[in-house]
Parts: C-alpha cells; sequence; structure tokens
C-alpha cells in the first residue's frame, strides 16, 4: 500500500498534463495564424473590412469651332432583375415592364396600331423568358433606358427591379459630320473604344480614366474613413474643331441635294482656309448615324475625302501649271507648237477631252479650254524628274498629318515613261486622295506656303484646367510668290471663260478649275463611268476659303461642268454670305 500514489498527486499530474497540452495547441494555433498564415489571414480581413470603389469619368467632348457641341455624353440605364426580391409572377412582371419599355423603342412612334400591339406582345414574351431563368441571381433586361423611362418604371414600385446607370454618346447634331467624329464601338472585352475619325485618332485624348478609392467599414458595413487614393480621377480632354456649323450644315445639305440632282453614286464637299490649313467644312455621302453604326454598312465608315484614291483628272493642270510657271518653263502668255492635234507616244494616242485643237495656243488660254496637250507640252519642258520633284513637294502621296484615323502615306509612282510623265499632266496615270489635293492647290491660294491640314482648333485638359490652342502646323514655301499669284489670275480667267463659263457666279469671284477623270479599275477604266470635280478659292487673291466638290459617276451627265461646278458655286455663295454674317 505504501507504493501506490496519493490518489491528489496522481490527479494532480493529470491536471498538469492538460494544461501543459492545452498551452501548447494554444501556442501552436496562434504561431499558425499570426506566422504561417498571416498573409492570407491578413487578405481575408482587408476584403471583409476595406472595399475599393472604382469610378470612371466621362469621355471628353467635341465641339464645333464656335463651342456648340458636335458629340457629347448622356446619362442612360440599364434595367435589371434580382428574382430572389419579387413578390409576383415573372409574367406579371414582364406586362407591366412592357407597358413602358415599348414606348422606348426607336420604331414605336412611326408604327401603326397593329405594329405597336406586336411590338408590346413581342416584348412581353422576351421579358418573360428572361425573367423565368433558373438559377440566375441577376439578369438584365434592357439597354440604354432614358431617365424618363427609368422614372415612370420606378413610380409602379416592382420588386426585384433595378437600374444601372451609365453613358452614351450623345450626338445633338444627329449624323453630322459622321466621317469626321467617327463612333464608340467596343473591345473584344467590352470595353468603350473609338472607332474612325476624330474618336478613333484621339482615343487617349477623349477616354476617361478610372479612379479607385479604398473605403474601410465596421462589422457592421458602416463607414469609418477613406484611405489613401490610388489614381486621380479625370475626365477625357474636350476638343475643339476647326468646323464651322453653320458651313458643314451647308455642306451636307447641298451635296445630298447635288447627288440626288445629278443622280451620283456618292460625293464630298470640303470648306478649307488656305490662310490657316483649317478644315471648316467636310461633308461625304454616302454617310451613316454615329449613334447606330452597327445598321450601316462599314465602307461608309471610312472618310472618303483621306483614304480614298482617284485620278483627279483636270484639277491635277493646276500643279502642272504650277511647276511650269515657278521653274520659268513657261509664262502665262507662252505659246504651244506641239498642240495642234493628237499626241503619240508609241501605240498610245493622247487626244483632248473633246477632241478639239487650238494651234499655238496660250498657257493661260490652255487651262482655260483644259487642254491635254499643252499640259504634256508643259511635262516636257519640266522633264519628269522635275515634274516629279514639284508633284512631291505639292504633298502628293505624302500623308496629311492630320488628327484623323487613316492617314497615310499613299502610292507615289516609280516609273516615268515618256507615256506615264505626259498622261500625268493632266491627271490620269496618279492618285491622289481629296484631302491631298486641297493641300496642294491650297499652297497655291496661300501665295506659295503650303501648310498641314488642320482639324483641332484648341484642347481643354480637365487637369490643368488650361485650353491649349493649336497654332497652324508646318508651313513650307513650295512657289515662289510671284508664281502663285500669276497663277491665281489664270485660274480666275479659266473660271470665268472656262468651259463652267455659263455657271459662273456674279455673286462672288472666283478662281479655279473643273476636273472630270475616268474611273480607274483593276485592268482599265470603267466604261462611260467618270468622277467630276470643282476646286476653287474666293476671292482669287487672300482667299476666304477654298472649296472642293466631286460627284461618284454622275448619271445626268460625265462632265465636271455640267455637275460638280454648277454644285460648287451653289454652295460658294452659301459659304460666302455665312462668312460675311
Amino acid at each position: 500500500m505504501k507504493n501506490q500514489p496519493h490518489p491528489l498527486r496522481w490527479r494532480g499530474r493529470v491536471v498538469l498534463t492538460l494544461i501543459f497540452l492545452c498551452s501548447l495547441s494554444i501556442v501552436s494555433r496562434l504561431f499558425f495564424l499570426q506566422v504561417i498564415s498571416a498573409d492570407e489571414l491578413t487578405n481575408r480581413a482587408e476584403k471583409q473590412y476595406q472595399q475599393k470603389i472604382t469610378s470612371t469619368g466621362s469621355r471628353g467632348n467635341l465641339y464645333f469651332a464656335d463651342g456648340s457641341l458636335l458629340v457629347g455624353n448622356q446619362t442612360v440605364y440599364r434595367i435589371f432583375a434580382e428574382p430572389a426580391l419579387f413578390d409576383t409572377t415573372p409574367e406579371e412582371i414582364a406586362e407591366q415592364l412592357a407597358e413602358i419599355l415599348v414606348t422606348d423603342s426607336e420604331l414605336f412612334e412611326t408604327a401603326s396600331s397593329g405594329a405597336r400591339l406586336d411590338q408590346s406582345e413581342q416584348l412581353i414574351t422576351e421579358l418573360t423568358e428572361k425573367l423565368r431563368a433558373d438559377n440566375r441571381t441577376w439578369i438584365g433586361l434592357k439597354e440604354k433606358i432614358s431617365e424618363t423611362t427609368k422614372q415612370e418604371i420606378e413610380r409602379k414600385k416592382i420588386s426585384g427591379i433595378g437600374f444601372d446607370q451609365y453613358e452614351v454618346r450623345y450626338y445633338p447634331e444627329a449624323s453630322m459630320a459622321a466621317q469626321l467624329t467617327g463612333f464608340i464601338g467596343k473591345t473584344e472585352d467590352g470595353e468603350d473604344i473609338g472607332y474612325f475619325g476624330l474618336e478613333g485618332a484621339l482615343e487617349k485624348e477623349l477616354q476617361p480614366q478610372n479612379s479607385q478609392r479604398q473605403v474601410i467599414r465596421d462589422a457592421l458595413g458602416g463607414k469609418l474613413f477613406s484611405g489613401k487614393e490610388e489614381f486621380v480621377s479625370l475626365n477625357g480632354r474636350d476638343i475643339t474643331t476647326t468646323i464651322d456649323r453653320d458651313i458643314q450644315k451647308i455642306l451636307e445639305r447641298e451635296l445630298l441635294t447635288g447627288i440626288l440632282k445629278y443622280e451620283a453614286r456618292g460625293g464630298e464637299a470640303i470648306a478649307y482656309e488656305p490662310k490657316t490649313g483649317k478644315i471648316i467644312g467636310l461633308a461625304a455621302a454616302p454617310t451613316f448615324d454615329q449613334a447606330r453604326f452597327y445598321q450601316f454598312e462599314p465602307e461608309v465608315y471610312k472618310n472618303p475625302a483621306l483614304t480614298e484614291q482617284y485620278e483627279p483628272g483636270s484639277t491635277f493642270k493646276i500643279l502642272t501649271v504650277a511647276a511650269g510657271l515657278d521653274t520659268n518653263a513657261i509664262k502665262p502668255d507662252t505659246k504651244c507648237d506641239t498642240c495642234e492635234g493628237p499626241r503619240q507616244f508609241g501605240t498610245f494616242t493622247i487626244r483632248t477631252w473633246n477632241d478639239t485643237y487650238y494651234p499655238d495656243t496660250t498657257m493661260s488660254e490652255a487651262l482655260a479650254h483644259s487642254d491635254n496637250t499643252a499640259m504634256i507640252f508643259i511635262a516636257e519642258k519640266l522633264g519628269h524628274e522635275t515634274f516629279r520633284e514639284y508633284l512631291q513637294k505639292f504633298g502628293i502621296g505624302r500623308e496629311l498629318g492630320i488628327d484623323l484615323q487613316g492617314d497615310r502615306n499613299t502610292p507615289f509612282p516609280d516609273s516615268w515613261r515618256p507615256v506615264e510623265t505626259a498622261t500625268r499632266s493632266f491627271g490620269q496615270g496618279i492618285t491622289v486622295s481629296s484631302l491631298q489635293l486641297i493641300r496642294a492647290v491650297g499652297a497655291v491660294a496661300n501665295d506659295g506656303v503650303l501648310l498641314q491640314p488642320q482639324i483641332i482648333s484648341s484642347v481643354f485638359d480637365p487637369v490643368t484646367t488650361q485650353t491649349h490652342e493649336v497654332e497652324s502646323l508646318a508651313k513650307e514655301r513650295v512657289l515662289q510668290e510671284e508664281t502663285a499669284v500669276t497663277l491665281q489670275e489664270m485660274l480666275t480667267y479659266a473660271a470665268e471663260r472656262g468651259e463652267a463659263q455659263w455657271t459662273y457666279s456674279q455673286k462672288i469671284p472666283v478662281a479655279g478649275k473643273t476636273g472630270t477623270s475616268q474611273v480607274a479599275e483593276e485592268g482599265g477604266y470603267k466604261e462611260e463611268a467618270t468622277i467630276t470635280s470643282f476646286i476653287g478659292f474666293s476671292p482669287p487673291h487672300n482667299p476666304d476659303f477654298l472649296l472642293f466638290v466631286k460627284l461618284q459617276e454622275p448619271q445626268s451627265s460625265p462632265w465636271a461642268a455640267e455637275t460638280a461646278a454648277p454644285l460648287w458655286f451653289r454652295i460658294a455663295e452659301q459659304i460666302s454670305l455665312s462668312l460675311r454674317q
């Protein structure tokens, strides 16, 4: 009995052992939590008590030159459903929503009573199918709901129906200047991004920035304090363009009228300030609606004045004569001694546009008559190397450096055999864009100084609240001033006495030239299809504006004198009046 441990002593040892084991377990657990799992637990705590709130600024606006809005932003709503909160059936909710949402349809106002009923029934069916979706906690129902529609739905107090607010592009002038502005589409990730025109070229300027703010909350979700902001909130920069709102309206209205009158496939009308390089209006047709771009063929998204190459025809003769005058190869009264008939180059015979010839014609008369043989005469006096150098000085084939998506270098011919030089002297066998031609002829109007075309007038930075004016860009003298003034007088004579003299305006003085060219296609030219154009400026010296009009394949007449020229003068008179007001 003496060798048996006392019961109290045995029990004490057991208690001590248990205490030790418990202490060891606690220490081990604390070590695990505080050392091994410290990072994971810290992240869990941060997720529980810290909330990151992300907000996005507004995309930058586009303005006309006078500060009126060209493209802005509009608040709209996305309507959604949370089925767990429904207190009635999906069918009943669908009927309540459809009664209001159907009136938000673009086609509702113009639809007949029968069509409206069909739209309503179709919408009820679509909404019911969405609202019946199984195992969905959130269901998107309709995009781009207006504020008015949202308020009407809210008044019905439908449980489980909510709204998300966001912005879309807003076009107060409808589809005006569509090829200039471009539009907003989506990336593969569903993010907004600008395509074409200014929206595409200035995406980095216009796009809004995100800001992210960290908020600390208590166990009940109440806000304790805000942490440090990680990014600066920033709206996109606002862009003021060089586009004159009134002139843009004139161009779009009259171009459409002209296309219908002369039965053309399409056309362009561009107004330009030769003294500053500013594009003050640019219209192209066919066009599209930026807000509904997806309803149109992608071909119309591009700005044809920038991206479409064509053979300019007789408007190009302005550059040939300019090079001849500037090198003293010709003077206005120089007589052509090779203009008595067609010119032969191997198997190629080159004629005048009307197969009429003027032996010993002067250069001033030749420009007025649009004489192809006289242009060949000038090119031969220049030599193909000098002629080529002048065309490159005028920027033919060279990118414009303008803030529009699609600007790039364009093909410039390598081969300059005698027949090729001959045809290029009167604008065939060489391609340009409309804006390249405008830049080149603009140098003639600007007393020999070539300017980089400009579409942006100023940029407003919301961070600094500063407005940065865009000065006239890259200047390059390509002609002597005396040459330019002489050519201005010759173009005045051409406008008054040329083939389009019947349409010459008595209201404004003009220097200008018609152009009729064949439509190039693979392997040759389209039969009985022409591109007609007129380019000119007013007044002839120190002009206020330069205007270019082009019609694609007019059916009423194949000649510029009967299509593009009368349209040009009709537009020019209105622009002149608008600038004087």
